[in-house]
């Protein structure tokens, strides 16, 4: 499950980086107000955080011994998003379809 915690935190900080390109290519007003942009560098520094966990849970799979089993369904109920909590679950098969970067139509909240 770690491991697993590990590729999440990596997509999630790929998908931060990429918000963070995307924003960086939009056209603000000329006289953008410095807190805005102060709290904009904040992606920043959480893609540096996400990236820096997920190494860190990766380090940590690797470090657990072998033969440890934890109950995962009491772990996982705390998640609110099915597919991160079904992504997590050493028993069931991982999904692929969020690492790619979807295409097509957006729909703005």
């Amino acid at each position: 499950m770690a491991g697993r915690i590990g590729n999440e935190l990596e997509v999630l900080a790929r998908i931060s980086a990429e918000v963070q390109t995307a924003l960086s290519l939009c056209r603000f007003a000329e006289h953008t107000d410095p807190e805005a942009i102060r709290g904009l560098q904040g992606i920043d520094r959480i893609t540096q955080s996400l990236e820096d966990l997920g190494r860190l849970m990766a380090a940590l799979s690797g470090e657990i011994p072998y033969g440890i089993h934890l109950r995962a369904l009491p772990i996982l109920s705390r998640l609110r998003l099915q597919e991160l909590a079904q992504n997590l679950d050493p028993t069931m098969p991982r999904s692929w379809a969020e690492i790619t970067t979807p295409r097509g139509e957006i729909d703005w909240f």
